[in-house]
């Protein structure tokens, strides 16, 4: 079978999510790059495939499916070899998908602190205080836990964590997951869960330090 097709961009963090779900469950990606986000996306062709112009899209063999949370779903419903990582159990899934909920939140809210960076400028005191109420709360949801939803690894804690990375590249934010002590242990435990994570996030790495070079 042809691999699956994941339009995609080096820096983007939603993309990277469904590189690692897919290298972790084992499904080959042909990756098709977008050099312009704003332009690549708009043509006739890409607006068919998925109306919003956002990256990732995932075509598989003539289903396209956008929303990184939503891909990383379908992946794992339709090849995963067990249902770990988002399991079919309605009660054990619906805690899977109130933390990516809540990730799709905490996403926006890092994005509104990290985002300055680039422009040289510093992030609204607002938004930093914004983002720390969301660490909180996450710190709160790991109280005397291993994992996010349930006893074991999932899609969740692959979401949340990937998310929480941004922040790595702006140290200076006044936003740091390392000073809730339940975030700082369940990073170490997500990061170590799998040799993708530490792949994926040094391919990141590389693709972020060249823009920022710039």
């Amino acid at each position: 079978m042809a691999p699956l097709i994941l339009y995609n961009h080096p820096l983007s963090p939603p993309c990277r999510l469904v590189r690692l779900v897919a290298g972790i469950i084992g499904v080959d990606l042909k990756i098709e790059d977008v050099k312009d986000v704003y332009k690549d996306l708009k043509t006739p062709e890409m607006l068919k495939k998925n109306p919003q112009h956002t990256v990732p899209i995932l075509e598989d063999h003539g289903l396209y499916i956008s929303e990184s949370r939503a891909i990383a779903m379908y992946l794992v419903s339709k090849y995963a070899k067990d249902d770990s990582l988002y399991p079919k159990d309605i009660n054990k899934r619906v805690l899977v998908d109130q933390r990516l909920f809540f990730d799709q939140d905490l996403f926006q809210r890092i994005v509104n602190v990290f985002t300055p960076v680039f422009q040289g400028k510093q992030a609204e005191p607002s938004h930093i205080e914004k983002a720390n109420d969301s660490l909180e709360t996450l710190n709160r949801m790991l109280d005397g836990k291993q994992w996010l939803a349930g006893d074991q690894v999932t899609i969740a804690d692959y979401a949340v964590a990937n998310s929480l990375s941004v922040l790595e590249f702006n140290p200076n934010s006044g936003v740091d997951p390392t000073k809730q002590p339940n975030v700082k242990q369940w990073l170490s435990r997500v990061e170590s869960s799998h040799t993708k994570c530490g792949e994926v996030a040094r391919e990141y790495r590389e693709a972020l330090k060249k823009v920022l070079q710039k």
